[in-house]
């Protein structure tokens, strides 16, 4: 069993009634404990042989629990149900549902319910709307068409230090002709920066030309990037390169780290001298073109690895971001919470205005290894399944996806915590002597340890 499940089990604590149906959703029996509890149907003889979603008005077979069980063969836990009565009273209920098998197939479910109505506000974390500064953002989008950046400084959500120095650090650098590197691991929204340094310069009237280097075979990129010319190979025409198409603009290279190093010589001469020659042409044309590169990793790293050439990556780099990752900014999950469940809201009519305390406390635990991308990902899918009754975000809706990701996400398998200190240890210590050349001094100063604490591992580890 989860520590998910067990926890639900363990928070019902007691019942308040149970329900049974049969396949076509016909109530079998109904019996409430509490006289709070539809007190209206507390004898259960109103509503015995009636449908369910007669009985309960806000709810049918795509959001009961009961219907759920039966569809799905196997219990279902919900932390929180809104149902409506005949009446119009509204209860909130935690129920654990369970299919009724006869004769090798399931003939019903039986449901058993817990009155949390009085307890509801007490579990719930309130996620504030604040619908004027979104619909900005959303009338700034609609302005602009294809080949312009879309986003600006008010669209990079946080409250986090290290963004709002990048954000004042792109207001500086902006109107420069200094070509720009973002690094920052995958999700990040590296993009957006980049669309944010062009809208805040005086290129932002020019356009705005984006190009995964990586999602282009290498023998197609060339073309694209710097143009053709009429019989350069078959099939080719006179056609206008990237770089021309950004004229008086930006040009946005994704995953430069990919780009093939003869490229990189071809892409260093139109840094140097701003002149590109399509392929197959004699001719050199001049372009006023600023480049924003990015990477998942830093450009001093790209270099080192041997994925950019060392001439080209102080062309590139000469000014640098850093856009650290979320969970280095684990204060910006609320105000991006926010954000996404306004945005899913407008796009699936949807009224979810808070997130479970639960639910809450999962999404700043969770490490996060797809940043900002990632949430919107979890969002988007909790959004969907949400009952359209329900207001709230709960576990449930994100379990699936949060469940068991800590050993996939380091890719490291539980093991004894001495063993992996051990390993990283001696990899330190040994990477320690090579820098030094040897010295055992100056490797401990370098480790920060005494010298003879030093000499000891070394002998431990057979490194002497």
């Amino acid at each position: 069993m989860s520590r998910a499940k067990k926890d639900f089990l363990e928070s019902m604590e007691y019942i308040d009634g149970i329900t049974i149906i049969d396949r076509n959703g016909t109530i079998l029996f109904s019996v409430k404990f509490n006289p709070w509890f539809h007190p209206e149907i507390i004898d259960g003889e109103e509503v015995i042989g009636k449908k369910l979603c007669n009985v309960f008005t806000n709810i049918d077979e795509d959001t009961s629990t009961l219907y759920k069980a039966i569809e799905l063969g196997r219990p279902i836990h919900r932390k929180r149900q809104m149902v409506s009565d005949i009446e119009g009273n509204k209860i909130v209920t935690m129920n654990i549902s369970l299919p009724i098998k006869g004769e090798d197939r399931i003939i019903g479910a039986i449901e058993l319910s817990k009155d949390i109505t009085k307890y509801k506000d007490k579990s719930t974390h309130i996620i504030p709307m604040n619908s004027e500064c979104f619909s900005k953002m959303d009338t700034m989008k609609k302005h602009f068409g294809p080949d312009r950046a879309r986003y600006s400084l008010d669209d990079i959500i946080s409250s986090n230090v290290k963004i709002k120095e990048l954000k004042y650090f792109i207001k500086k650098i902006a109107n420069g002709r200094s070509s720009v590197f973002i690094y920052g691991e995958t999700g990040t929204g590296k993009e957006l920066f980049a669309h944010a340094i062009h809208n805040e310069s005086n290129r932002s009237k020019g356009p705005f030309i984006s190009q995964n280097c990586a999602a282009i075979p290498e023998n197609l990129l060339e073309s694209i990037l710097f143009g053709t010319t009429k019989g350069s190979f078959t099939g080719a025409y006179d056609q206008p390169g990237l770089f021309e198409l950004a004229e008086g603009g930006t040009l946005f290279l994704d995953e430069i780290n990919s780009m093939p190093m003869h490229l990189q010589a071809k892409l260093l001469r139109v840094l140097q001298d701003g002149y590109v020659r399509r392929l197959g042409d004699q001719k050199e044309r001049k372009v006023d073109v600023r480049i924003i590169s990015a990477s998942n990793m830093s450009p001093k790293k790209c270099m080192k690895e041997g994925h950019l050439r060392q001439d080209i990556y102080y062309r590139l780099s000469v000014l640098s971001m850093h856009i650290p990752s979320l969970r280095e900014r684990k204060e910006d999950i609320e105000i991006l919470l926010n954000f996404f469940i306004n945005k899913y809201n407008k796009q699936l009519n949807k009224n979810v205005n808070k997130v479970s305390k639960e639910a809450y406390d999962h999404l700043l635990a969770y490490n996060w290894p797809g940043n900002i991308r990632e949430l919107e990902h979890m969002i988007e899918y909790a959004m969907n399944i949400v009952d359209e009754s329900d207001d709230e975000i709960e576990i449930e809706h994100i379990e699936n996806m949060i469940k068991e990701v800590e050993d996939e996400e380091i890719g490291i398998p539980i093991q004894p915590l001495k063993n992996v200190v051990s390993k990283i240890e001696k990899e330190l210590i040994q990477r320690a002597i090579q820098k030094t050349k040897g010295n055992v001094s100056q490797a401990a100063r370098l480790l920060e340890i005494p010298r003879q604490t030093l000499q000891r591992k070394l002998k431990i580890y057979n490194l002497i």
